[in-house]
């Protein structure tokens, strides 16, 4: 199956019109004509499958066959995590969490960040083409930045981790149970928090853990600690 992405598709959708690029990788990338069976996601759970009606390279339609609106899954993981100095491995960790499945991440400006603003709408191409390319039909969703204060004043989860190399008292990620179904992971900056954030994240209530005794890059922990949550998830989820 070869997954296609537009928002503005639902339920209700009966014929799809499919914009300029989408049309011209369909007509002379994959070589698709009239008859054959094409799938589109909204990102929010639907799958929408159509038969192609019309096909050029600057315009191609597709009939509604059958439509599904898929579940969202109880159980999610959220990171935040602090911008990478090169934008590059930020991309490459975004599209690797979007194959995860991941709900969300928000970027965190803490006080050892070297950089402070993000290519909202870059990352957001990002996911979405590895959406397509894991054939998932959620989308994760890109939060605005946030500072590292303001990101802990209003939790909004069933329980918090911050990853730090302090030499202070922590737990193994993968020792500790998870408790409630929205759980976030924090990942600081190639400077670590410091020590007032983790003391901070403290006072929270958030779970200081560590990832092992390795030194991780900023983007290699994200990835290890979401893919740690995923497998302890689907642990607690499929005894």
């Amino acid at each position: 199956m070869t997954l296609f992405y537009d928002a503005l598709i639902d339920l209700k959708t009966k014929e799809f019109t499919f914009n300029k690029e989408e049309s011209k990788h369909i007509a002379k990338v994959l070589r698709k004509s009239s008859g054959e069976t094409i799938t589109v996601t909204n990102g929010s759970g639907l799958e929408w499958t159509g038969t192609l009606t019309f096909v050029s390279p600057n315009k191609t339609i597709a009939q509604i066959k059958k439509s599904f609106q898929h579940l969202e899954k109880k159980h999610q993981i959220h990171l935040a995590i602090a911008p990478t100095k090169n934008n590059s491995r930020m991309e490459w960790m975004l599209e690797k969490l979007t194959e995860l499945g991941i709900a969300s991440i928000t970027p965190v400006l803490c006080d050892h960040s070297e950089r402070k603003i993000i290519k909202k709408e870059r990352f957001e191409k990002i996911i979405v083409a590895g959406l397509k390319q894991a054939q998932h039909f959620f989308l994760p969703k890109i939060n605005d930045p946030m500072s590292f204060s303001k990101f802990i004043a209003t939790p909004e989860f069933d329980q918090i981790f911050i990853a730090h190399c302090e030499d202070q008292p922590k737990q193994r990620l993968i020792d500790i149970p998870l408790s409630g179904t929205q759980i976030c992971l924090m990942i600081g900056p190639e400077g670590d928090f410091s020590p007032s954030e983790i003391n901070a994240a403290i006072q929270k209530e958030i779970i200081p853990i560590s990832l092992g005794n390795q030194r991780f890059r900023t983007e290699t922990a994200g990835l290890l600690g979401c893919h740690t949550l995923f497998i302890k998830q689907q642990q607690n989820t499929n005894p």
